[in-house]
């Protein structure tokens, strides 16, 4: 079952001078296998729900509700949901505390209360699954790995609760391309397999490329939801916001703009097929 926000709202300092509305008004249902990615102006409220989804913060006013069930009602056993929504925080490298990479893994499991060989276990199902060897890694100290070793640890840590909700803020924030391009084709495989993935991007050409679905929020609110074509499509709506869009949008519209009858593309595979039409039709201008 879905995972639901009704009416939420944040507030911080309220009552004093400070007060600032965080999220005003939230309403938003993440459906079970989708992957929806979050985008929105630095301050818009992103990072403030995504630490809604699995309790970590209490809305002000209003309801999170998983499978029904009102996460932060008095009577819900929130370790248990901590372990069904896994939130996964920009530079998560930064939360390596233990002495080796298996016992950094393994730390989540074990308050879960598995026996060693269950925890065993999963730590080899979580390295795995994100392109670790143990026989490398596994005795060292996470601390001697590369940025973006260290983040797919973060990463296996999380995934060895086995999930059924993937929270990702900001995951491929300060990697390079090589660990960039690693760390996204595991997501895309996490999701493809099953699990229900929300994400946290600046960046729009990632979003293009994964998401399902786009929730759009600006000044704490949730200005529009839909698929990346129907987010995309809205150029000069999003611009006006502040944020970017896939460069594919940006080149069909300059395209557009010069009169040539093309779709609107968020991806370069299509404005690549779009392009070869143009060369086959013999340049028509949009009417």
């Amino acid at each position: 079952m879905p995972l639901t926000l009704q009416n939420v709202t944040h507030i911080y300092q309220p009552g004093s001078p400070f007060q600032s509305v965080a999220l005003s008004d939230i309403n938003l249902t993440i459906d079970d296998g989708e992957l929806l990615a979050l985008i929105g102006h630095t301050g818009s409220g992103k990072s403030t729900l995504a630490q809604h989804l699995n309790g970590l913060m209490q809305p002000t006013s209003g309801a999170v509700l998983l499978d029904g069930e009102d996460i932060n009602s008095k009577d819900t056993d929130k370790r248990r949901l901590r372990f069904q929504v896994g939130l996964v925080f920009q530079y998560p490298e930064y939360q390596l505390f233990e002495e080796t990479v298996e016992k950094d893994i393994a730390f989540g499991p074990k308050n879960m209360g598995l026996s060693a060989g269950e925890v065993k276990d999963r730590v080899l199902a979580a390295m795995d699954m994100v392109g670790l060897s143990y026989e490398e890694i596994g005795q060292k100290s996470p601390f001697e790995l590369s940025g973006g070793q260290m983040r797919r640890v973060a990463l296996a840590g999380v995934l060895a609760m086995q999930p059924r909700i993937l929270v990702l803020d900001e995951p491929t924030a300060g990697l390079d391309p090589r660990a960039r391009k690693f760390l996204l084709e595991d997501i895309q495989r996490l999701h493809r397999e099953g699990t229900t993935v929300v994400m946290i991007s600046h960046s729009m050409d990632d979003v293009a490329q994964l998401a399902t679905r786009i929730a759009v929020m600006e000044k704490g609110q949730l200005a529009m939801t839909g698929t990346p074509e129907e987010i995309f499509s809205q150029y000069d709506r999003l611009t006006g916001m502040g944020l970017d869009v896939p460069q594919a949008s940006v080149l069909s519209h300059r395209l557009r703009g010069k009169g040539l009858a093309i779709d609107n593309c968020y991806q370069l595979s299509c404005l690549a097929d779009e392009l070869e039409k143009l060369l086959k039709g013999g340049a028509p201008h949009a009417s």
